[in-house]
């Protein structure tokens, strides 16, 4: 039963027909027993913020059981409540919970899970023990076939795997690497990869660049259902220590809710789900990432003691060997802060979490520590092009190029390849220790320019081009750009810093738009002078 498997996480109500709340005479683990004449009823599941409705008509005076297990009573004494839907095919111990878990979608995903369709290197390949599963599919056939006909290409073709340098792994263009059924609707990819951070980029109308980082020993599952366009708030990303998808895994289940609190801005978690995250954690490591973020953003203060545990145990034991990682950096900065420490890493963030909560953090984090996004890095490009409808971190795909093979790509001082958004040239960020510039020998003290008015920072010229209406119609402009152009048109005596604080991005991203501003001057000059 819905209810019954989240009875903590959803909330049942049955209303008569003037919305008064009728109370059960009967509620224990598996069922909701009620007394009920004849008439109608609304029955209401409310789940983090969610509310779904059913109506129902009762035409004999006598008592009811509200539970989806239909073993508990006879059909005719059984209401059954509405069922939830996810993109992760999950299903009850017991019975179908998830209506959206059809047989033809959830038995390739297991079978699928457990082999590859795509070797990454035939060497390194035995030696693995980590692994990216991909699963995308419609919500049926027949939401399926409606829509195909639309089509001029297959839905698969869009879309490609990149490495952390924007290398490409695979293009689903030529279905090569790939397990395809034209026929039902579903796509999936699984292969052994090296532990680290991955893109899947979604090419067609409406592009979309998505982090999946691949953790040493463990193996990642990513879900996400399909539509006109790829539904990204539907993305579910688990961890297993098996390389198998087990679809009435609890974990999984209580990740799925999670994620709904987590779009939904529920930070609250109560004790019996937290003492599930503590214990479960070493099953899904996703698990105890989720719920820690969760809490430590609730600002609760009860649980402090086993949250300094479970931090330390997924950091130290659990994903040992995965200190880049972008999410587990950002959990060090929220737990930080919670316990009002200082204490982690202000070292730049290489690649991207897979949270957006944990790119928040970081973004927070980086107004008083800047090396944290450096100038040019991705979490600076995707500050200003995130999307909001989903859980996990979205944004507009950044154009990268292969790795140039010089003396300047080593692994040691290279943290991030990015792209010059105006000329559209490609080249190569190399970035000292820590992502900051190596200051300059000299005897004069170094001025803070995030620190400076702006009138006497900026060129005039550049000032009135910000503050012009040309600044606002401009083919990039997102919020970012209108923000800062909005602010400096009603004050130009602020500060990046002032900027930065209220527009909560890193002071390098202020000023890496400031320079973009000022190429584009340069290049309208250049045209006018021909």
């Amino acid at each position: 039963m819905v209810a019954n498997e989240y009875k903590y996480l959803v909330s049942i109500f049955l209303f008569d027909s003037t919305n008064r709340i009728i109370s059960p005479i009967e509620k224990s683990r598996d069922q909701y027993k009620y007394q009920l004449k004849k008439g109608l009823y609304t029955l209401r599941v409310e789940m983090n913020a969610g509310i779904t409705d059913k109506v129902i008509t009762v035409n004999t005076n006598k008592a009811y059981w509200i539970t989806s297990d239909l073993s508990q009573a006879p059909l005719s004494d059984i209401i059954q409540p509405p069922q939830q839907f996810s993109s992760a095919l999950l299903s009850g111990a017991r019975t179908e919970t998830y209506l959206s878990s059809h047989e033809y979608y959830t038995h390739p995903a297991i079978k699928l899970s457990k082999r590859n369709t795509f070797i990454y290197n035939q060497v390194q390949t035995k030696k693995l023990n980590s692994s990216l599963f991909i699963f995308l599919r419609f919500p049926s056939i027949d939401k399926y076939n409606s829509l195909r006909s639309k089509w001029a290409k297959s839905f698969y073709k869009y879309f490609e795997i990149v490495n952390e340098y924007g290398e490409l792994l695979l293009s689903f263009d030529s279905k090569s690497g790939l397990q395809v059924n034209e026929n039902d609707g579903w796509l999936a990819f699984n292969a052994q990869l090296p532990h680290g951070i991955y893109y899947l980029i979604y090419r067609g109308s409406e592009p979309r660049q998505i982090p999946i980082y691949v953790f040493n020993n463990w193996h990642t599952q990513f879900f996400m259902t399909l539509g006109e366009v790829p539904l990204f708030g539907t993305t579910r990303i688990f961890m297993s220590a098996k390389r198998e998808f087990n679809p009435k895994a609890e974990a999984n289940k209580y990740i799925d809710i999670l994620l709904d609190k987590l779009q939904n801005g529920d930070y609250s978690v109560d004790e019996e789900l937290i003492e599930i995250a503590a214990y479960g954690k070493y099953r899904s490591p996703m698990l105890g990432l989720i719920c820690s973020y969760v809490y430590f953003k609730s600002r609760q203060t009860k649980s402090d003691d086993l949250f300094r545990i479970i931090t330390q145990n997924m950091q130290r034991v659990i994903l040992k060997d995965n200190d880049e990682s972008p999410d587990l950096r950002a959990l060090s900065i929220l737990a930080a802060e919670h316990f009002d420490k200082t204490n982690y890493r202000k070292t730049a963030i290489k690649g991207t979490p897979m949270l957006r909560i944990g790119l928040e953090a970081i973004k927070n984090a980086s107004l008083k520590n800047r090396a944290l996004i450096p100038k040019n890095s991705i979490n600076d490009f995707i500050s200003e092009t995130l999307y909001y409808d989903s859980p996990f971190n979205t944004f507009k795909p950044i154009p990268v190029y292969k790795r140039p093979k010089s003396s300047l790509a080593s692994e040691k001082n290279m943290n991030e390849i990015a792209f010059d958004i105006h000329s559209e040239s490609r080249f190569l960020i190399d970035m000292n220790e820590g992502g900051v510039e190596k200051e300059p020998k000299e005897l004069e003290p170094k001025i803070d320019k995030f620190s400076l008015n702006i009138n006497g920072y900026l060129e005039p010229n550049l000032i009135s081009f910000i503050k012009s209406s040309e600044t606002n119609s401009e083919a990039e402009r997102n919020w970012v750009r209108t923000s800062i152009s909005g602010l400096l048109s009603k004050n130009e005596n602020l500060s990046i810093n002032d900027i930065s604080n209220q527009l909560n991005l890193s002071g390098n991203t202020i000023t890496r738009i400031f320079d973009d501003w000022g190429k584009k001057i340069k290049i309208e000059k250049k045209k006018k002078g021909r």
